[in-house]
């Protein structure tokens, strides 16, 4: 007589956010423009060194060309290759310095912990868990400039100040997690923070990490896109397109100090009445029209994300989005 034998069930497999979910249409190409053609430059100039020294033209290696490899020359061949690397490393190194040391005079008390900061600590495993990444680093310092942002290493790290997270309710300051969770995630971090530090350099490095300098030239385009796919995957984590578009107006009034608009006036304007019979809420929207327009890049994002949510794609991957929060439901997730 056969012995029956128990069968585990199979696991069910989880549901993820892909690339394809969320990414901005030609967001890839733009980046692969930008760093492929970077490198096909200094590439030609391999190419054009090589070619020179075996034709032995304009007097190089005696006038006679190369005898074989053993004449090739070959830190000039390697050297043009690794330069472009060289320097987006060093961007980064650069660039996340003055960060790290924050982070240092900071210490474990800005580290966000569930015994430190422990509802910051819960909205981040959240966002982390429904976007299937890593959980990131994060730390809150004691810094009067609000600003929030990710550098690269590792599972990543989120920096945010007080002073932003002071001026944002509960559920505005779990958008601005969602974004940067977004652009971790979609690997931007080391791009954006290599622009970033290029455009302020000095002219001296930007003269030695020149290959960045012409990194950042090609990829304008592609920052811009970058920031459409954080987006979607900011909606896509908070469930909210209006909450979103209007965190994003409000970090953008508070940052710039020289903005004709206040984050008062925008939240007057939430909670205004009808324009039709409202002569200030219709002056509220006149000046915020004109602060989004005054915006780089905000007017476009807040369009493209309003087409985004009219297609058939963004319906599917919403309720992909809904199983996915179901998954995860009275569940401790992440870590």
């Amino acid at each position: 007589m056969a012995r029956k034998t128990s069968r585990k069930p199979r696991k069910k497999e989880e549901l993820k956010l892909a690339k394809s979910d969320y990414q901005f249409p030609g967001e890839a190409r733009a980046y692969w423009t930008a760093v492929g053609a970077t490198f096909a430059a200094f590439l030609m100039l391999v190419v054009f060194f090589f070619a020179t020294m075996y034709s032995g033209i304009n007097g190089w290696a005696g006038g006679e060309g190369i005898k074989g490899w053993e004449g090739i020359e070959w830190p000039w061949i390697i050297g043009p290759l690794v330069y472009p690397i060289v320097s987006i490393i060093a961007g980064n190194l650069f660039a996340t310095r003055h960060t790290k040391q924050l982070i240092k005079q900071g210490g474990r008390h800005a580290k966000v912990m569930p015994n430190n900061i422990g509802d910051l600590h819960k909205v981040l495993v959240r966002l982390s868990s429904l976007a299937g990444v890593k959980l990131p680093n994060m730390y809150l310092l004691d810094d009067d400039a609000p600003y929030i942002y990710s550098i690269p290493g590792g599972p990543g790290t989120i920096v945010a100040t007080k002073a932003l997270r002071d001026q944002f309710a509960e559920d505005e300051f779990a958008v601005l997690l969602a974004r940067e969770v977004g652009h971790i995630k979609s690997g931007h971090m080391g791009l954006i923070l290599a622009n970033t530090y290029i455009a302020n350099a000095n002219i001296a490095l930007k003269v030695l990490l020149f290959p960045l300098l012409l990194i950042r030239l090609l990829s304008q385009g592609w920052e811009d896109v970058a920031d459409f796919t954080a987006d979607r995957v900011a909606c896509l984590l908070s469930g909210s397109a209006a909450l979103l578009n209007q965190t994003m107006v409000k970090k953008a009034a508070l940052v710039d100090k020289h903005a004709e608009v206040s984050t008062e006036d925008l939240r007057a304007f939430m909670e205004g009445g009808d324009m039709s019979t409202d002569s200030a809420q219709m002056e509220r929207q006149f000046r915020l029209g004109q602060f989004i327009a005054s915006v780089p890049n905000m007017q476009d994002r807040i369009e493209q994300l309003s087409e985004w949510l009219r297609t058939d794609h963004y319906v599917q991957v919403h309720e992909k989005m809904e199983r996915i929060r179901a998954q995860f439901s009275g569940q401790p997730v992440a870590g």
